[in-house]
């Protein structure tokens, strides 16, 4: 078996046990809370028990809790993808989920793209000219940004690009009632719905990957294979992106697989602020309803998507350095 097989057999086991132990966990929390499950469905307490007791059998609350629940439980989850019911959609949750996903991915995956190309670039740049009035002026914006939360930016971003001078919609993802002529004209709208969300959370994005790659090129930089790199005459430009950043790569790509985890989940505040249709309103209008099922299968799938970019990104470490596959191996 090589080393490389061995690694992808280990890191996708231990995913596997930690996606088992948030399943469990998911399964206990509403049953360890205070009261039946069934109470969240049915809040009024003059409903007849005979009511109560057809709602427990119909989702299986009237079994024992270990193994019949949880074997039922896990068996739905893995085998059907059913995170059951949600109680403010009377859907089933992976349905309701799935409606919302695309507008996060677009949201979610549009910010992240740009920011980490964005924040990559220009964390090379300052780290190359450190000790700069280059790198304190990019160190310095990058910090002010970083330090306005994404909620205060959005409603400023509203207020003045959307109330005062009428240029950009409120909130939404496209038109209500709109009918559109042609694909472009869809298109359109939906990316003037876009801008504002995409504004707002760009910056928080792009200050991350800016100071933990500069962070990393530091570090990498004063190494000796590039101090020799120089010494045999290589262009900054090949010494700079060639050999210093492909290395100084690997943190970044590691905050980068959290944050496409983040994608299912999309941007809660943002969202919020925007009334923009995503996961990320979805889970903030779930729990202000106690919509506990809906609640815990996006959880579920937020981490399962984690896990899954994680163990690509740990995958993809062995590709970027050879000094990780001679450890793991």
């Amino acid at each position: 078996m090589t080393g490389v097989l061995r690694l992808i057999i280990v890191k996708l086991s231990y995913r596997i046990i930690i996606l088992f132990i948030i399943l469990t966990l998911i399964f206990l929390i509403p049953r360890l809370a205070p009261g039946l499950p069934i109470d969240y469905l049915v809040e009024d307490p003059r409903v007849p028990p005979e009511i109560r007791s057809e709602l427990m059998a119909k989702f299986g609350l009237d079994k024992p809790i270990f193994p019949d629940q949880y074997l039922d439980f896990l068996e739905r989850t893995i085998l059907h993808l059913d995170f059951g019911y949600s109680f403010m959609y009377q859907e089933s949750v992976f349905k309701v989920i799935a409606e919302r996903i695309t507008w996060s991915i677009l949201l979610v995956g549009s910010a992240l793209a740009i920011s980490f190309i964005l924040g990559t670039c220009l964390g090379i740049f300052a780290a190359w000219r450190r000790g700069k009035i280059t790198d304190y002026s990019v160190v310095f914006s990058v910090l002010f940004v970083r330090s306005m939360p994404v909620f205060w930016t959005g409603m400023i971003l509203l207020l003045f690009l959307s109330y005062y001078y009428n240029i950009f919609p409120t909130g939404g993802a496209i038109q209500p009632g709109a009918k559109y002529d042609s694909f472009l004209d869809y298109a359109y709208d939906v990316l003037r719905h876009l801008a504002l969300p995409l504004m707002a959370i760009i910056p928080f994005f792009t200050a991350k990957y800016l100071m933990v790659m500069r962070n990393s090129m530091v570090d990498v930089v004063t190494e000796d294979y590039i101090v020799t790199a120089k010494a045999k005459g290589l262009s900054d430009r090949k010494i700079m992106f060639e050999h210093a950043a492909r290395n100084a790569l690997l943190p970044v790509i590691t905050m980068l697989a959290i944050d496409i985890g983040s994608i299912m989940g999309g941007a809660v505040v943002t969202e919020t602020v925007f009334s923009y249709p995503g996961v990320g309103l979805l889970i903030y209008s779930a729990v202000m309803n106690h919509d506990y099922p809906l609640i815990l299968g996006a959880f579920f799938i937020i981490s399962a998507v984690t896990l899954i970019t994680t163990f690509i990104a740990e995958i993809l470490y062995t590709m970027l350095d050879p000094r990780v596959k001679a450890h793991e191996a």
